[in-house]
């Protein structure tokens, strides 16, 4: 992918849609592209995570370890929607792991980097926390589901 491409390529993606151009061409000048084989673990759980992505193609299911049940699903991502954002924050430890369940293709950002740029720039980092507290709303949301399905009763018997 050629550098021109990458800002095109994060207009179209959901989670930077509606950025302004001036905002997306600072996200571009950070971002770079990765790709991953399909049943390829990108991170686990407890991890300490430096990169986060936004897809492009492919999907991605996360999931953690439910001591005596294993391995849970719960959510797939797909193209648009950001993976690793707890690589934003002080700890950097992911919250569940990744692997992907197609190939995926992504744009990836150093989250050191990234930090840097949002300090720098007020209202982009004001425009990237807010996405980024709308995708852990909803991905709360979406382990409490499946921890209420996994633990339910009769579901252990």
């Amino acid at each position: 992918m050629s550098p021109e491409t990458i800002p095109k390529m994060l207009q179209e993606l959901t989670f930077t849609r509606d950025m302004t151009p001036e905002q997306i061409e600072k996200l571009a000048g950070l971002a770079f592209e990765v790709s991953f084989p399909a049943d390829f673990t990108i991170f686990r759980e407890k991890d300490a995570g430096e990169l986060l992505y936004l897809i492009k193609s492919g999907q991605v299911a996360l999931y953690v370890s439910v001591p005596g049940q294993g391995r849970k699903t719960i959510l797939t991502l797909g193209p648009g929607q950001l993976l690793g954002w707890s690589s934003l924050f002080a700890s950097g430890r992911k919250t569940a792991s990744a692997r992907t369940v197609t190939p995926v293709e992504a744009l990836a950002f150093n989250a050191a980097q990234l930090r840097e740029l949002m300090d720098e720039d007020k209202d982009l980092g004001y425009a990237i926390l807010w996405r980024v507290a709308d995708v852990v709303a909803s991905r709360l949301k979406a382990t409490r589901l499946q921890l209420m399905d996994i633990f339910a009763p009769g579901k252990n018997t």
